[in-house]
């Protein structure tokens, strides 16, 4: 075994102690594996009933007998297997004699040991570490031993690429089947299988290749085929107690990146390379790239163990997901860990994800805002199915950028509940715009927003114009959803109605800005679109008027017109997990009567636009909507966190903090067999930054107010602002700043309410106003 393959230090690794086969598909995506442009799921190799092992490849779509187009199952290449004669050696065919699987998150590598015992009584140890590359990101590996602890004889090991593979349906144990096969060739070191989508005729080629690295002598390598199952199998005679080494090598190509005629060669060649060039140099390459991400990305807790790796396993996620290798790819609610919501990109990404890229890896930042550019066509269609004007983002959003919401969900009896969301919950449009306007103030970058963002802008503002109605001496967005999803159909939801003020609001500052810095960019950019001043005006006007449901007297924004005349029920118990349980009486089909919500919505719009608000404002708010949320969504508890800390509710803050970064860890919403909670993953973050350390941005200034919680001793991160790499160092006493890197010789920041000028070399650094 490598010495690259040793294990980093405890609160880097997340432990699997014994096989649980109900905990499968939980085990599963809390292990997978990925780059951006794959997602493997951390499945057993052997395949063992009840498992759903998984690989998905960015922006493979397709519909087939599914209701929308949705992610692809590929090809699963983690397939291999031990025999011994007839007997398997897997866990659900033997006695697990012991098993442990180490995720190493600093390093991305997934470790697995595991002692099987047959009915003869014959024993194996098997020990595999898988990496999906990141600094080739179709290319993967498994390195495994295979050790007979207390018999000698004939030992068959299999490995195979499996084109056999279908997505989970509507119903139980339906299936939808998404790839034909193309073709199977045999190599003499290699297969190569390939398949193709149904409907979009995207063609899928892989390439694998099991070398042997101490073969016994005598030992006997084919190739078999298994229907669509392509397997390389070796042979040989095993001695008692004697470990034998494998290496499995794995390529794979789309031809959606435009390798239509080269797929194979493609994929073959480059098995070809990695193998020559050897496992010791591409775990290199793989961990220096991995080394340099954390570098930037971690954030470090001294003094609580939980929160470090809580927050640790939410930022490991986040990193293995981004697309760094594709503008035309977004991330998924899921990421690529799982099927749930069919692999869809929803307003998660840009309000709850962005934020962690915008100050982490802002070109990657860069690139998923790009994935809205690349589908405005598809969200001008939307507008125009609609009867609106401009362009509506789809709420679930697939290749395309088309509305790809079902508009039915089916229950296991058959009978269905009609979905609304795509329809209704319109809020996506400026969560968008919201996402775009944080990532240009981060990073300066103008180029993106004059050349790209800017048509996003004026697009979506003329969706609004087009969306709003007026009444009596107003304007007002009626039938709409808000994001607590609850309360469907209703008017003047003060989320969607501030977002889309503020939409119109940017849309005419931005005219204003363009005319003044680069007007004749401007002037080709109103010509392609057909703006004229006269509807920026209008959108001006807009802006003025639209409704905003808020009572002066009592400092109370009203969720949407008529919430305040439901059932005035609030919770009074909590689970398990800290989580509201259902009041008595109370359940799905009654909810909407109530006054509980989903999760954060006016709360969240507070977080949205603080320095919009008064203080006093947000803790009446968060007051009379706090005990109000169920937070039957992973979005909620992050938000609660964030503004228990701006409003001093210290004690829940970090409550909601740990239910947030630990939320599929401990699988509170127990659904985490259906993929990891992209959101919670950004919203960890986001408390420990936005929250925790207090960085928020106000006029244009980086500013940070921290608070921290008593066992947090220090807290220790790097952030990007305006291309400038910026180490932040909190503790109790003091702030510490300083830049490492960047294109400016100091940086004013605001600490404590102090502007200070903060420089390459030593810390500038800032007491404390007061302990807390």
């Amino acid at each position: 075994m490598s010495k690259r393959f040793k294990l980093s230090s405890e609160d880097w690794l997340i432990e699997e102690k014994g096989f649980h086969p109900h905990k499968q598909g939980v085990y599963e995506t809390l292990f997978t594996l990925g780059n951006g442009y794959l997602g493997v799921r951390g499945s057993l190799e052997e395949n063992p009933h009840g498992s759903y092992r998984g690989v998905y490849i960015a922006g493979v779509f397709d519909k087939s007998e599914g209701m929308v187009p949705e992610i692809v199952k590929a090809p699963g290449w983690i397939d291999l297997s031990v025999w011994v004669g007839d007997q398997k050696f897997a866990v659900n065919m033997c006695k697990v004699l012991s098993h442990k699987r180490i995720l190493d998150m600093k390093k991305g590598v997934l470790h697995r040991i595991t002692r099987l015992k047959d009915k003869k009584g014959r024993i194996i140890r098997l020990e595999t570490r898988r990496v999906v590359f990141a600094h080739q990101v179709r290319g993967a590996v498994i390195d495994f031993d295979v050790t007979p602890e207390n018999f000698s004889g004939e030992i068959k090991v299999i490995s195979a690429l499996n084109g056999d593979v279908t997505n989970t349906g509507y119903y139980p144990r339906e299936r939808i089947k998404h790839l034909n096969l193309v073709k199977m060739e045999r190599g003499h070191d290699h297969i190569y299988l390939e398949v193709e989508t149904r409907d979009e005729k995207v063609k899928i080629g892989m390439a694998a290749s099991l070398v042997f690295n101490n073969p016994v002598l005598g030992h006997v390598k084919v190739n078999r085929i298994y229907g669509e199952k392509f397997s390389e199998e070796v042979v040989f005679d095993a001695t008692k107690k004697k470990t034998y080494c494998f290496t499995k090598w794995v390529t794979t190509f789309a031809s959606r990146e435009g390798y239509e005629r080269q797929l194979k060669s493609s994929a073959v060649d480059m098995l070809h390379d990695m193998i020559y060039d050897g496992l010791d140099y591409h775990l290199d390459k793989h961990l220096l790239w991995r080394c340099k991400e954390w570098d930037i990305s971690d954030v470090k807790i001294k003094g609580d163990r939980r929160s470090q790796k809580g927050l640790r396993f939410n930022i490991y996620h986040l990193i293995v997901a981004k697309p760094h290798h594709d503008q035309t790819v977004s991330l998924a609610a899921k990421f690529l860990t799982g099927e749930g919501y069919k692999g869809h990109a929803f307003w998660d990404t840009e309000i709850f994800m962005l934020p962690f890229y915008v100050f982490t890896f802002p070109e990657d930042a860069r690139n998923l805002l790009m994935y809205r550019y690349y589908t405005l066509k598809g969200a001008l269609e939307n507008a125009k199915d609609l009867g609106y004007k401009g362009a509506k983002y789809a709420w679930e959003s697939a290749g395309t950028g088309r509305e790809t919401t079902p508009s039915f969900g089916y229950r296991p009896d058959g009978t269905k509940d009609k979905i609304f969301t795509g329809e209704e919950e319109h809020h996506i449009v400026s969560d968008v715009i919201y996402g775009l306007y944080k990532y240009v103030e981060a990073s300066g970058d103008t180029d993106f927003l004059y050349n790209y963002g800017a048509e996003m802008v004026f697009q979506t503002a003329r969706f609004w114009l087009s969306r709003v109605e007026k009444r009596r001496d107003r304007y007002e967005i009626r039938k709409t959803i808000g994001p607590d999803e609850f309360h469907e159909h209703v008017d003047n939801n003060a989320f969607t109605n501030y977002l889309a003020l503020w939409n119109l609001s940017y849309a005419e500052m931005l005219y204003k800005k363009m005319k003044k810095e680069v007007p004749s960019q401007l002037n080709l950019l109103a010509k392609k679109l057909h703006l004229k001043k006269d509807e920026v005006d209008r959108m001006k006007l807009v802006s003025k008027i639209l409704y905003f449901p808020y009572d002066q007297k009592t400092e109370l924004i009203e969720q949407f017109e008529g919430y305040f005349s439901l059932d005035n029920v609030v919770v009074t118990e909590l689970n398990k997990h800290g989580l509201p349980e259902w009041p008595k009486g109370i359940e799905g089909s009654t909810v909407h009567r109530t006054q509980l919500l989903k999760q954060a919505d006016v709360v969240l719009l507070l977080y949205l636009f603080l320095d919009r608000f008064s203080a006093k404002l947000k803790k009446l708010n968060y007051d009379y909507y706090e005990p109000r949320t169920m937070h039957k969504s992973s979005l909620s508890p992050c938000i609660y966190a964030i503004m228990g800390l701006e409003v001093g509710d210290h004690k829940k803050a970090y409550n909601y903090f740990l239910k947030t970064s630990y939320i599929d860890l401990v699988d509170a919403n127990k659904n985490t067999e259906d993929g990891i909670h992209g959101a919670a993953m950004g919203g960890a973050w986001m408390t420990a930054i936005h929250g925790f350390a207090g960085m928020k941005v106000k006029q244009g200034t980086l500013c940070f107010e921290p608070w921290l919680p008593k066992r947090w001793k220090e807290l220790d991160f790097t952030i990007f602002w305006k291309g400038n790499l910026m180490r932040i160092r909190i503790t109790h006493n003091r702030v510490d700043l300083k830049l490492v890197e960047g294109k400016d010789k100091s940086v004013p920041v605001n600490v404590y309410g102090k502007t200070v000028k903060v420089k390459h070399g030593s810390f500038t650094t800032l007491k404390a106003k007061k302990k807390y």
